[in-house]
This record gives C-alpha cells, structure tokens and sequence, in this order.
C-alpha cells in the first residue's frame, strides 16, 4: 500500500482527472502489477514488441506521440528513447514513479494532457447530460512519425460512464468518446498503432459475463496480433472471482 499511496499523494493531474479517480486507479494500477506480474507478462510483452517493430520503421526526422503512457509498463522505453527525433508522452496523469523513470531516458518529455477534453467541463458540474464529447479527440494530429494508443481506449470513458454503460446518455458517451479518438488516430498525418482490449470476460463462480469494451467497428477487419490478458486473477477481486481481457493491435493510417 506505500507505493499507491505515494502514488496517490504526489501525481501531478489534469483539471478534473483527480475527481474523477484517475489518480487513484493509476495507483490501483500499480498495486494490481505488483501482485501479478507473472499473469500480466504475457500481455506487457505483446504490447513493448508491438510497438518497438513500429518505432522500428517510423520516420527518424520526426518524434513518436504514445498516448496513454501511465506508468510505462507496456511501453519499450528503451526503444522510444533511442528514436533520433525522441518522444512525446501524454497522459492525464503524471506519477512520481513515472517522473523518476525518464529521468534515465533524455530523449523523452512527458505532457500532462486530456485526451478526452470532457474533464474539467465534466467535474465543475458532475453532470454528463450537459457535456458534448468532440467529433475529433483533442490530441495533436501533426509533427509525428508514429502514434501510439497504449492500452486506453477502453478507459477514456470510464470517468463519465459505468462498463457495460448503464443509462442511453452513458451509452452515447461511451460511444461517442470512443469514436473521437479513433477518428483522430485515422486522420493523423503518420501511422497509429493502437492496443486495446475490446472485451472483457468477469467470472464469478461458475458464472461468465462478457462486456463489450470497445465496438468492433471501430477497427479494421485485420488486426496484427490479438491475445489474453488475466489483469484480475481469482484473489483480487474476490475468492472465486476473476477477471480477463481481449486485447488487440491494430495499426491505422499513415
């Protein structure tokens, strides 16, 4: 627990992010790896390997975007850092153990940012009938050879709708919040590799629930790797409870 309070206590955030559990999940997030770090293996290999053969052939003149860095657990920072033009990591929340991290890499900057711009509007009024998500999500679509979506786009609507949504307003943001963000991904001037899950499988019991993540229309028919992941295995959450997901890659554009 000293690690996610620490976590918990000393991030830097986005407006609204804090109010709306981001800084809490983040720290959840590493207290969840550091317990099960052998059944997330798997899952971080795919994504590092993914996106280092990405970085492999980007343009070496201009710098890599990776939008949802977290704690730069899925991510080859080695690979990043050794790109000529360096990179770019934007999450909604800086953490202190991220902070330290790149301090090791000088070829990487980190920005604070909203990939959803709902935040701040969201939280000064805590009413999501009143927010409108964007067409296009506000992340930068020039000045890139590569643009990576880490394992988030399952999470961008979480601060303002349950999973599955609950309600038809939560619905047609969980929606529309998704579909911003792949359509600026789809318009950016470089390649876009996105890893995500798209499902989700909670077992209780002996009882299976699957939970659409993310709609597939929003990907081309091929991806380039699909795999499991088992982020809560039976303990975490409860004693005969456990949860799964469907992750895959896709890469967009260009």
């Amino acid at each position: 627990m000293i690690i996610e309070a620490y976590i918990w206590a000393f991030s830097k955030a986005a407006a609204g992010a804090r109010q709306a559990g981001l800084v809490y999940e983040i720290a959840g997030i590493a207290g969840r790896f550091r317990r099960h770090q052998e059944s997330w293996e798997t899952h971080l290999n795919n994504s590092r390997k993914l996106i280092a053969e990405q970085i492999a052939l980007a343009d070496l003149n201009e710098p890599i975007l990776v939008l949802g860095a977290g704690l730069g657990l899925d991510l080859p920072l080695d690979a990043l850092n050794h790109h000529p033009s360096g990179a770019l990591l934007c999450d909604a929340v800086e953490t202190p153990t991220m902070r330290q991290k790149l301090k090791k890499y000088p070829n990487l900057s980190f920005e604070i940012i909203d990939l959803t711009g709902l935040l701040a509007p969201f939280w000064a009024d805590n009413n999501s009938d009143s927010i409108r998500p964007p067409a296009c999500a506000p992340i930068p679509l020039t000045g890139y050879s590569l643009a990576i979506s880490c394992n988030i786009l399952s999470q961008l609507p979480l601060p303002f709708a349950k999973s599955p949504p609950e309600s038809d307003t939560e619905i047609r943001l969980t929606a529309a919040i998704q579909h911003a963000h792949m359509t600026a991904l789809n318009v950016m001037d470089c390649p876009a590799l996105i890893i995500t899950d798209y499902e989700r499988i909670d077992t209780i019991g002996g009882d299976t629930q699957n939970i659409i993540s993310a709609a597939p229309q929003l990907f081309p028919e091929e991806p380039l790797k699909i795999w499991d992941w088992e982020i809560a295995p039976k303990g975490e959450l409860g004693k005969d409870q456990s949860v799964s997901l469907k992750v895959g890659a896709w890469l967009l554009g260009g």
